[in-house]
């Protein structure tokens, strides 16, 4: 079948299950929309800012589908998606960057909207290049899907002059071929055996490498065969049930107590798909010389890029976890038992989330109020800033529970991620967990939750301040503002909204909250003064050093 530049792309795109492409118009994708428009599909959800369309594209990726696609214009478009692919790269999550370019007779003359995208975007990405012919297209668009959603994924971008969209592809259409990973080699796993045999206090970190389903049956089973307890990164959240016996919690900075200590006196750390980075290892306080390290990554790079090793594997997470479950060989002295621990950690949260007053608005009571009436099948998306302290004692049991853009600390990322995977999975009860500093960011894409249905529960956790800078402040200044009345706010966009100023208000409100129909939206203003904490070394609120 024929097709032209635009076609060949949307269909490429189709046919990867891709559903929905996020973006904004513009005179250099003009084509590319009317492309979409002619097939039927995808479908395009345009947004008010290119950066939010990256955002939800990129939370498309994060519930499953195979990548998030945006199509942007030139210029300052294009820039406004920077933000965007920051957040997709330290999370590794895939995400393709369509974007215009002037016609090839003016490129490099600083014509209208022109910038040098390749030079600009080059050090932030996995791919990036500008398709100079047709003929190149074809090539030029499987490798940029090849290297997104291979090894560790991540944001590719291909840029293409306005010129080239009608013009015809000579290639015959192929679908996508994907690449199988490698399977660990033997000798690495009667290695790996042979150090576990050798220790008394092993602990799986799981990472992002191990959030797909398969991945995290094999770590589940592998952990309990050989009663090894777990310990995740923040993007490895819900690879093992937070209420499993086997697991401590998220390690490191921002993280829990009991898994970072887990962490710190385990004498062997089996890595799963993670790179044992400043946030899990809290600036590698965590991590000690005296300790056996076994790297097990997807890809090479990441092996020993933050901390020497003792054995390099180069694979799946999930397949190295399978065949180490296959090896299993009785230790000769159990291994530490750290069950009591895990309970212990539940307990002190089941405490900490049950803090309420009839007057003041905890935070932590209204994060109780929803988990106690959330519907199995949901999805956290948090933001950033002090209420972390609150909102990230969730109890995640699957990857699709919760996430955030942990890695790059993006506020501004929650909204439009919270739409995009309600756009995504509208079977799924999508809550957005923020603050008012981060709403206000790009509250304007509630007009796009309104417009596109997308079912999505908005509460912010509002102190008028950027608070985690306040917090940090011996005295505040440069941290207040005034805020706009939110639930109203929502209602100018379509939305429905109402205020919750005391404790006793929480609990009904939230109940409305999860029962509205559409997207609905409540701005809670939380007790300014409560800042108990289970954070490990409380790193939110923790004053600077002023001297």
């Amino acid at each position: 079948m024929a097709s032209n530049v635009a076609e060949y792309l949307w269909r490429n795109v189709s046919a990867l299950g891709v559903k929905t492409v996020f973006g904004l118009p513009g005179i250099t994708t003009l084509p590319a929309m009317e492309a979409m428009r002619r097939l039927g599909e995808p479908d395009f959800v345009v947004t008010r800012h290119e950066q939010c369309a990256g955002h939800m594209a990129d939370a498309t990726a994060r519930l499953g589908a195979k990548i998030g696609v945006l199509l942007v214009d030139l210029g300052p478009g294009l820039a406004n998606t920077l933000t965007a692919a920051l957040a997709a790269m330290r999370d590794s999550s895939p995400l393709l960057i369509i974007a215009g370019q002037e016609h090839q007779s003016l490129i490099g003359r600083e014509v209208w909207h022109e910038m040098p995208e390749i030079a600009v975007f080059s050090p932030m990405l996995k791919f990036c290049e500008r398709v100079e012919s047709t003929d190149a297209f074809p090539r030029l668009l499987d490798r940029a899907l090849r290297l997104a959603m291979s090894g560790r994924p991540g944001p590719v971008l291909l840029s293409v002059p306005k010129n080239l969209w009608n013009e015809e592809v000579a290639s015959p259409f192929k679908k996508f071929a994907h690449a199988y990973p490698p399977e660990p080699a033997a000798a690495a796993v009667d290695t790996a055996v042979e150090l576990l045999l050798n220790c008394e206090r092993p602990v799986a970190v799981v990472g992002g490498g191990g959030r797909s389903a398969a991945a995290r049956e094999s770590i589940r089973n592998m952990c309990e065969r050989w009663e090894i307890p777990v310990v995740t990164s923040p993007n490895g959240r819900g690879a093992l049930a937070e209420d499993h016996p086997l697991c401590l919690g998220h390690a490191g900075r921002f993280g829990q107590a009991h898994a970072s200590e887990t962490l710190k006196e385990a004498d062997l750390v089996l890595s799963l798909g993670c790179r044992l980075d400043d946030l899990t290892t809290h600036n590698w306080s965590l991590l000690n010389q005296d300790q056996a390290i076994i790297q097990v990554d997807i890809e090479a790079s990441m092996i020993a890029q933050n901390w020497k090793v003792d054995l390099a594997i180069v694979g799946d997470a999930g397949a190295f976890s399978k065949k180490l479950s296959e090896k299993f060989r009785d230790p000769a002295a159990p291994f530490w038992n750290l069950r009591p621990k895990a309970e212990d950690r539940l307990a002190k949260r089941k405490y900490f989330y049950e803090i309420y007053d009839d007057i003041a608005v905890k935070p932590q009571a209204v994060m109780n109020a929803l988990e106690e009436n959330v519907s199995v099948d949901h999805t956290i998306v948090m933001g950033g800033g002090r209420f972390q302290q609150f909102a990230g004692e969730w109890l995640v049991r699957q990857p699709e529970n919760f996430f955030y853009a942990a890695n790059s600390g993006t506020v501004g990322f929650a909204l439009s991620g919270a739409i995009g995977a309600a756009i995504a999975s509208p079977e799924r009860q999508v809550i957005c967990v923020l603050g008012d500093g981060d709403f206000s960011m790009h509250c304007q894409e509630l007009e796009t939750a309104v417009r596109t249905g997308a079912n999505v529960k908005v509460v912010i956790l509002n102190d008028f301040a950027y608070g985690a800078m306040k917090a940090r402040q011996e005295y505040s200044y440069g941290t207040e503002y005034g805020n706009a009345d939110f639930a109203v706010l929502a209602k100018s966009f379509g939305a429905d909204g109402r205020k919750v100023i005391k404790g006793n208000e929480i609990v009904e409100t939230v109940k409305w909250l999860l029962q509205a129909e559409g997207p609905a939206l409540i701005d809670v203003h939380i007790d300014l003064e409560e800042n108990r904490s289970l954070l490990f070394g409380h790193d939110i609120g923790q004053k600077e050093d002023t001297d």
